[in-house]
């Protein structure tokens, strides 16, 4: 193994030691402490031999294929946030140095039809107007606000719950390629071959949150994953806000109404002015005629100017 590699590998492995602080994982791997001598003062400490070696296979497969370090440009600010923060990000495509104002646009899985059509025009009006989109692939929400920015020709940061080398949800690989030929990312704080354990899911929303720079909540149940990255985001200071199809009495709108309820500001357009930080500007609407339009689904979209 030659000295580069060897050295990837001893970053890798006191990286992925999450129960130390970055400053700590960072003060190791600056002053070039080896791994024996990090194990003899932390009693906790693991070598993650197959975990960093996956990593290394991994990088070598694709020239997409890169390693986000902690305080290089494109690692995330996740302050106040404490918990357990990765070292190192996975990413794919083109690394994400290039977000200016980024929505995260997020809900249920069980979405109604309504709620993934808002989510799609969300996401549409993002690109539209030049504004990233972040989120996980979940089924519903989540997947329907990537596909909108992607028909408006934007670009998304997705965030996945596991490793790269695992398809979770199924069906999501055509998604995630189309992401990376727009210009987006496909980012993961775990090793490639990592399952989609129900754990790492709040590790997935702390970076949708980190990454943000406000949070629209579509439609979410009670105790949704949802809320966790609303929590985390309202923690960073970053602005809530619900979708209209977020507010009512089914089931999968209890967590967006009380979220509405205690404070979250409703919005039905990203570009109408309702959003802080977003100049209004250009809105997508259903289409009567279907002239120039956009179709999703049954439905045929056009992009109309906004006039105040």
């Amino acid at each position: 193994m030659n000295m580069e590699c060897m050295e990837l590998e001893r970053r890798l492995a006191i990286g992925f030691n999450e129960h130390m602080s970055l400053a700590k994982r960072h003060n190791y791997i600056i002053t070039g402490a080896d791994l024996e001598s990090i194990a003899r003062s932390e009693p906790k400490f693991r070598f993650y031999r197959r975990e960093t070696r996956d990593v290394i296979h991994w990088l070598s497969r694709s020239r997409d294929n890169s390693i986000i370090w902690f305080g290089e440009k494109g690692y995330p600010d996740f302050r106040p946030i404490k918990y357990r923060l990765p070292y190192m990000i996975f990413c794919t495509g083109k690394r994400p140095d290039w977000v200016n104002l980024c929505a995260a646009i997020v809900g249920t899985r069980h979405a109604t039809y309504g709620g993934m059509q808002q989510a799609f025009r969300f996401g549409m009006e993002a690109a539209v107007n030049l504004i990233g989109v972040v989120s996980g692939f979940a089924e519903g929400i989540d997947q329907s606000a990537m596909r909108g920015s992607l028909e408006g020709e934007g670009r998304c940061i997705g965030i996945l719950g596991c490793g790269h080398d695992v398809e979770y949800p199924g069906l999501t690989l055509g998604l995630r390629e189309r992401i990376k030929d727009a210009g987006g990312c496909v980012l993961s704080r775990f090793a490639p071959q990592t399952p989609a354990y129900k754990g790492n899911f709040i590790s997935r929303n702390i970076m949708i949150a980190a990454y943000s720079s406000f949070v629209v909540a579509v439609q979410a149940p009670e105790n949704s994953g949802t809320l966790s990255t609303c929590d985390f985001a309202t923690q960073q200071g970053k602005d809530i806000y619900v979708g209209s199809e977020g507010i009512g009495d089914r089931f999968v709108q209890a967590g967006t109404s009380a979220l509405f309820h205690d404070g979250a500001r409703m919005i039905s357009s990203l570009t109408d002015g309702s959003v802080e930080g977003v100049e209004p500007g250009l809105m997508v609407i259903e289409s009567e005629d279907g002239q120039g339009g956009k179709r999703y689904g049954d439905r045929i979209y056009r992009i109309n100017e906004f006039i105040g």
